[in-house]
């Protein structure tokens, strides 16, 4: 209590430490992957490097109508800085990406299932913790609709 600086500085490298904290966590993340609004969860079987079974189970909800989705997905690597999306394999030679417009509909109060395999998009995936997402649709009419992404976890060993 004699040097003031010193505790100044310490006190400042608690702050310091403490916000870092705070930014290096997200809270949101738990909520990504419990239920959502529309009632989905999502979840994996059949992991492999080059793809894997999307289980998206649908209960409850919050003024839920039709549910559904396309066929666009984001598969993302979770590295030191948090979850990154994974690059395509550029030695497939493609110009562009392109995602077709059908929109399968997800069964209420069930169970919906969709094969997954990517090797054409990202080659095998290398070992590591991944996520799988899929853009969720509540469509209640014309011009009257939500839209959330929900994620499920998966590891390639």
């Amino acid at each position: 209590y004699k040097k003031p600086t010193f505790w100044v500085i310490l006190f400042a490298f608690i702050v310091c430490v403490v916000v870092a904290v705070c930014f290096l966590t997200n809270p949101s993340e738990n909520q990504q992957y419990g239920k959502n609004p529309f009632g989905i969860t999502l979840e994996v079987d059949n992991v492999t490097a080059n793809g894997l079974t999307i289980v998206c189970k649908h209960s409850g909800g919050e003024n839920v109508a039709e549910l559904h989705t396309g066929s666009y997905y984001v598969i993302q690597k979770r590295g030191l800085m948090g979850w990154r999306d994974v690059e395509y394999d550029l030695a497939k030679d493609y110009d562009y990406v392109a995602w077709t417009d059908e929109a399968p509909l997800i069964q209420k109060e069930g169970i919906t299932q969709w094969d997954v395999n990517w090797e054409w998009l990202y080659g095998k995936l290398s070992a590591g913790e991944y996520r799988i997402g899929k853009e969720i649709m509540n469509f209640r009419g014309t011009r009257d609709y939500d839209k959330e992404m929900v994620y499920a976890k998966f590891i390639i060993k």
